[in-house]
């Protein structure tokens, strides 16, 4: 897949799911979870993304990246920053490349077409203690979870609880043990499951009822982030 006639690249280039270090990890009709792990001082090939992804930062981020056609610019971020790209506007050739720091990220990719969108301005949004909304777009709502396994300060928790409108991404930010509760995306029913999830782990969840309890954690303050997919 190519770029018009007029603009298109002179370089070879691949889609990103023949990019050897964006690495998919399982794959639906709806959701593409795609694990993007680089060495220090390494480039990827030049490749295109098409759809609209969710970029969740699982390690600082000091990297620089070279759309097609611009010069390279800065990709700086800090752990668990979150940032959405409509690749279905931009249909985004470029290459990054590693400096001192690997890069760590995980991206939700949407495979829905824009017509198959699910509106959800009708749908409430997710409130309690622990839970912050950070992205809030017509294809996907994103949250950060925070939660502390001692729970000592006024506004920490320990569970939280939450009704999801539509299937769902947990992803981890810090090793830790959890208690899940809910219609896991391989089940037809609610269950109950003690998973242990390393930085970057995920758990695909369809809607229903779910909920979370931090039982250990490597980390003082432990942080998640929850995607829903409309």
């Amino acid at each position: 897949m190519g770029l018009e006639s007029e603009t298109k690249p002179d370089v070879d280039y691949v889609l990103v799911d023949f990019e050897p270090l964006h690495k998919q990890r399982w794959r639906t009709d709806t959701v593409r979870l795609v694990c993007a792990e680089f060495p220090p001082f390494t480039t990827c090939l030049w490749h295109q993304h098409l759809k609209y992804g969710v970029y969740v930062v699982m390690a600082p981020l000091d990297a620089m990246e070279q759309p097609y056609g611009q010069e390279p610019r800065p990709l700086v971020q800090k752990k668990g920053a979150v940032f959405c790209r409509d690749h279905t506007k931009d249909k985004l050739i470029h290459l990054a490349t590693t400096n001192e720091l690997p890069a760590f990220l995980i991206e939700v990719e949407l495979l829905k077409e824009k017509a198959d969108v699910t509106p959800n301005e009708h749908l409430p949004l997710h409130e309690g203690k622990g839970i912050e909304l950070i992205k809030n777009e017509p294809e996907c709502r994103v949250y950060r979870f925070t939660m502390q396994d001692n729970g000592s300060e006024d506004q920490a928790t320990t569970e939280i609880v939450v009704d999801l409108p539509t299937e769902a991404v947990l992803l981890a930010l810090e090793d830790c043990e959890v208690e899940i509760s809910g219609i896991l995306n391989d089940k037809h029913e609610e269950t109950t499951h003690r998973i242990s999830m390393k930085v970057g782990g995920d758990v695909h969840l369809k809607a229903g009822n779910f909920g979370v309890k931090l039982l250990t954690s490597s980390a003082n303050k432990t942080s998640f982030v929850l995607a829903e997919v409309f």
